[in-house]
């Protein structure tokens, strides 16, 4: 059952500001509790959080959507449903939504297992992590219309490979920053250590990430601070010449020396920590 995954991917995808997220759940609970009453061809979508096809939905998209345009005079319109629900819209746009869900969580799922296998290399597993979004872009288009042409591939792979990235940095690091300890994971980050938009081949590989709180992400991803060989912490000639109050001192030159805790598996690769510390002033 896919219910609760799907809320998560709402609010990860912000539709929970807009207040959509609680309508579209209940949209598709209720779209199931339409087609329980008057399955209309579709008693197999009965279960509506059990569906895996993206095509079945967009059979159920199309029909949901000839029944909006009927009004009163659609066959799901049902004592005791709120007619508001298919009337406006609610059910064909969470349908979409949940479509767009299927073809996301199903391939970040794949990437996950891989990163969870443990039968093989390091080496190996970031190969394996380098793999296509397998839907076609005639199939993406239609599910992402805000998206142009053959955009819409690479931005919904950028999209799910950064959350992925996210969840792996965050497991091998046990939701701590490496620096801090702080394991509080909504204000920590999963840093690249090679800038994302700099090279692909390092984009999804867990020994380019480090866990760092914000400020310290922040400092980070501006070579304001950076990390040496033995995995201690350098503070950049920017900050030691330029800056000199106590909360300065306290955050940054104070903590110069300081190892970091080192992850699970994954140890961050010296050759990018190095070629992250010739782009800052050490």
């Amino acid at each position: 059952m896919h219910r609760e995954a799907f809320q998560q991917y709402l609010k990860a995808s912000n539709v929970e500001g807009s207040g959509k997220a609680s309508s579209y759940v209940r949209a598709l609970d209720l779209l199931g509790e339409m087609i329980a009453q008057v399955p209309a061809g579709f008693v197999d979508c009965r279960e509506v959080w059990a569906i895996n096809s993206v095509e079945r939905l967009e059979e159920l998209y199309q029909f949901a959507n000839t029944e909006k345009l009927l009004g009163r005079e659609s066959r799901w319109y049902l004592p005791g449903i709120a007619e508001s629900y298919l009337r406006d819209g609610y059910c064909t746009a969470a349908i979409r939504s949940y479509q767009r869900f299927l073809v996301e969580h199903g391939y970040e799922a794949k990437l996950l297992a891989e990163f969870e296998r443990t039968d093989a290399s390091e080496e190996s597993l970031v190969e394996r992590l380098q793999q296509e979004l397998p839907q076609d872009e005639a199939v993406l288009s239609e599910l992402y219309p805000e998206t142009e042409g053959r955009e819409v591939k690479r931005e919904v792979s950028t999209r799910c490979n950064q959350r992925v990235f996210r969840k792996m940095i965050f497991s091998i690091y046990g939701n701590a920053c490496c620096l801090t300890g702080l394991d509080v994971p909504q204000v920590n980050r999963a840093s690249h250590i090679i800038p994302w938009a700099k090279r692909k081949s390092t984009r999804l590989d867990p020994r380019n990430g480090l866990c760092l709180s914000a400020t310290y992400d922040a400092a980070f991803d501006r070579n304001l601070i950076g990390f040496d060989e033995d995995y201690r912490l350098l503070v950049s000639r920017e900050i030691r010449d330029h800056y000199r109050s106590d909360i300065v001192r306290t955050y940054f030159q104070n903590q110069a020396g300081r190892r970091m805790q080192l992850p699970s598996r994954f140890l961050p690769r010296l050759e990018y920590l190095a070629e992250h510390r010739e782009a800052g002033r050490f």
